[in-house]
């Protein structure tokens, strides 16, 4: 009998200190709010950006978004390459690099690249003109997360996106 009582005891320890946890850590997210979103970086001819995530959902509920962010402008020339620095918490699961360019004078005929990395890379080189002559006109980073349909098919949706535009500098 004092066996039982014993064990009892401890579970009901455990429990209360289990909820006591948990009521802390809610607390502490109603105060300080949600974690800091992660950010990436680029850099060139001698300035750096930092872009928040454009658009960021909650990966398990794709319904519940941040409100829509910015799209972040960045001086280049065809000089210099675009370094971009991606945050360690995108790199840990695999991310899309989107580059999109165009012919000078002639946006209306835009190529997109992408590149996908599961390598954990945190950098990235980007030229800012391509082998064609075309310049770069923005980039976008996404991260994206498979879910099932209703139907029960495996497709993958973009979770968070960060968004970079290009401002031409002669």
């Amino acid at each position: 009998m004092k066996a039982k009582l014993a064990a009892l005891g401890a579970v009901l320890v455990l429990t209360a200190a289990a909820m006591v946890g948990f009521i802390a850590w809610q607390l502490r997210e109603h105060r300080e709010g949600p974690a800091e979103r992660p950010e990436i970086s680029a850099f060139t001819h001698g300035t750096v950006i930092h872009a928040a995530p454009y658009q960021y959902c909650d990966k398990n509920k794709l319904n519940q978004c941040d409100p829509l962010g910015h799209t972040v402008e960045l001086a280049v020339n065809a000089h210099e390459p675009v370094q971009l620095s991606i945050d360690g918490r995108i790199a840990k699961a695999p991310w899309m690099l989107s580059r999109i360019y165009a012919p000078v004078g002639d946006v209306d005929h835009k190529r997109a690249e992408s590149s996908v990395y599961r390598d954990h890379r945190t950098a990235v080189t980007i030229p800012t003109v391509d082998s064609e002559g075309r310049r770069l006109l923005g980039l976008e980073i996404k991260l994206p997360t498979v879910v099932q349909t209703e139907t029960g098919d495996l497709i993958e949706v973009t979770h968070a996106i960060w968004s970079v535009a290009t401002v031409w500098k002669n």
